[in-house]
């Protein structure tokens, strides 16, 4: 008996050890999605922004070339190759102009930017899975594949809250995309990288002759958003509030104050939305933040001035909601504006000095519950 149960246990370890095998892939890249997708509604569709991080773990450089997402049930969502594949791809440490994404070097590691789209919040699946293939850049390359690579996704609906502005003409650069820099912008704080902008929005504003400016550009009274009332986006308590940085001339090379971790935000408020939230707003007008450490505010009401300091070119409101009260020591999570009307959209960033921008009255459309997508043009009530 004790040599059949011996034997029995044997053979129930080389049954799985064989199973085991046949679902293991040799390539030495470890993949991680450090943050789990949480839909967002824009632009009539329904999106998930996530990352997977890709670290060779070998000396010897791995080019990425292909990946596909599907969801278990319907099958493939989407599928990368080529160029497609190596927009999606940043390499954290090179420099902005670098090429060959797809190659992840020997010890280092690449991040896959994703945003996988629906048509409604119910064909959103409870999980993605991902096919990543590898070739290795030696004489006999091949192609070697790592299967069900999965990612949760998180279906709570984005938070809901009213605008940070009032009126027309407000536009959304570096809006909801996933080539803005917002989108791939990783900043370590305290040794942990984090993604608070992913879902930022900086808002400049064209006055109704089209312009963003007009006149001396280095005169920030002259730009169309400068000074507009900054307001909460709901009832909360200012939980960090930073001030007395000058503004910056728009015209100049040379920022007001050298920018730093400290200082990258300017003047800025931080809002506790209660849940887990924190509402972020940057760039505010010197000595015009009319709250406190600790003062509870009501929706709508202002909070301070638009300006132009900190890392900022031109005066815009950038504002970002995250999951901990740190300017950039956060993730980035999606929200939602209960209401708003979109105007249009620039068809370039040239347009808002240029000019020549108007609204269609016959293409305004009135949105709920969604998220301003990249270059937007919408009127607050």
């Amino acid at each position: 008996m004790a040599k059949y149960v011996h034997g029995l246990i044997i053979l129930l370890l080389l049954v799985g050890a064989f199973s085991w095998s046949q679902s293991v892939s040799d390539v030495p890249i470890e993949i991680d999605a450090p943050v789990h997708p949480m839909p967002v509604k824009a632009n009539g569709k329904v999106h998930l922004l996530y990352e997977l991080h890709l670290t060779n773990l070998r000396a010897m450089g791995l080019e990425v070339t292909r990946l596909e997402v599907s969801d278990g049930a319907v099958g493939k969502l989407a599928e990368y190759t080529g160029p497609e594949l190596a927009s999606l791809i940043g390499n954290p440490g090179a420099s902005a102009d670098a090429t060959g994404n797809q190659v992840i070097g020997g010890g280092t590691r690449a991040v896959m930017f994703l945003d996988v789209t629906f048509q409604s919040p119910a064909s959103i699946p409870q999980k993605l899975i991902h096919r990543l293939c590898f070739r290795t850049q030696s004489v006999d390359a091949q192609d070697k594949c790592i299967d069900d690579v999965f990612v949760s996704v998180h279906l709570s609906p984005a938070i809901v809250l009213s605008p940070p502005l009032r009126g027309e003409g407000w536009i959304a650069l570096n809006g909801l995309s996933n080539t803005v820099g917002h989108r791939r912008t990783l900043v370590v704080v305290n040794g942990k990288m984090h993604m608070a902008q992913r879902f930022a929005t900086d808002w400049s504003r064209v006055g109704s002759d089209g312009l963003a400016f007009r006149g001396d550009p280095g005169n920030t009274a002259n730009w169309s958003p400068y000074g507009a009332e900054v307001l909460a986006v709901a009832d909360a308590v200012a939980v960090d509030v930073k001030d007395g940085i000058p503004d910056n001339n728009p015209a100049a090379d040379k920022k007001a104050i050298p920018i730093t971790l400290e200082t990258v935000g300017g003047n800025y408020v931080i809002l506790d939305l209660r849940n887990g939230f924190y509402a972020f707003y940057a760039h505010l007008k010197p000595k015009s933040i009319r709250v406190k450490v600790g003062d509870k505010v009501h929706r709508g009401e202002v909070l301070a001035l638009l300006g132009n300091s900190g890392n900022s070119d031109a005066p815009h409101l950038h504002f970002h909601v995250t999951d901990g009260n740190s300017p950039l020591g956060a993730e980035g999570v999606p929200f939602v504006f209960e209401s708003f009307e979109q105007q249009g959209f620039l068809s370039s960033k040239s347009q808002l000095i240029s000019g020549g921008w108007k609204p269609d009255p016959k293409n305004i459309t009135k949105v709920q519950n969604e998220m301003p997508a990249d270059n937007a043009v919408v009127r607050f009530p």
